[in-house]
């Protein structure tokens, strides 16, 4: 099935994780989801990121009414037909292989989501930028584990950006389950106040991260 069930059921926020198959798209008319996109000129693989989107924010929602949007700061907006709010939405992608993957959140208590990301935890990329974003403590604590870290930090900026500094004041303190098991809770500091959030792994290598 396109929509991946997680291991580990969210609190307070409602989520879909998509994986998007090579068949869908045909009949549905996903641009029209992003006005603001130059669809027609994207990539394939930005394309797909979006054809992933649109299909779990419509299994989200169990509508198509809906439009997406981005404000000055980069964070996407939610506005569905017939409401005149703008809705706060975390999303994320991630490629595995050749699979293209979707998170969308939504949280219960509406306004600013608490962030939500997608990172492969064998990704070489994460390790060499880890030394520039994760504090002394941090890269002791979570050795092997900085996809962990990461996608907490990312998720943080996602929620609680832009003007967010990732060594200083966006930390991953701890961790349950990490690394082996299949999800777990999180624990951490944004801005010097406490932060708390989840993960999951799906097939083994996707680690899935959200937070309030």
């Amino acid at each position: 099935m396109p929509q991946y069930a997680l291991p580990l059921q969210p609190q307070g926020v409602e989520i879909v994780l998509w994986h998007l198959l090579e068949s869908q798209g045909e009949g549905h008319k996903w641009a029209l989801h992003f006005p603001q996109r130059q669809t027609a000129t994207m990539s394939a693989a930005r394309q797909g990121e979006h054809r992933a989107t649109a299909y779990a924010l419509t299994q989200l929602l169990g509508h198509t009414e809906w439009h997406l949007t981005h404000n000055e700061d980069g964070k996407p907006q939610l506005h569905v037909r017939g409401e005149s709010h703008v809705q706060a939405v975390g999303i994320s992608h991630a490629r595995m292989g050749e699979d293209v993957w979707a998170a969308v959140g939504m949280w219960n208590k509406g306004g600013t989501p608490g962030g939500i990301d997608l990172v492969l935890t064998d990704d070489a990329r994460v390790r060499r930028v880890a030394p520039r974003v994760m504090s002394a403590e941090e890269m002791s604590k979570w050795c092997g584990s900085e996809a962990w870290a990461w996608a907490t930090k990312e998720a943080m900026f996602k929620g609680h950006g832009p003007a967010l500094k990732f060594q200083s004041q966006a930390l991953l303190k701890d961790g349950t389950g990490i690394p082996g098991d299949e999800a777990g809770a999180l624990r951490g500091e944004v801005r010097g106040m406490p932060w708390s959030g989840a993960w999951c792994k799906v097939r083994e290598r996707l680690l899935l991260v959200w937070g309030a």
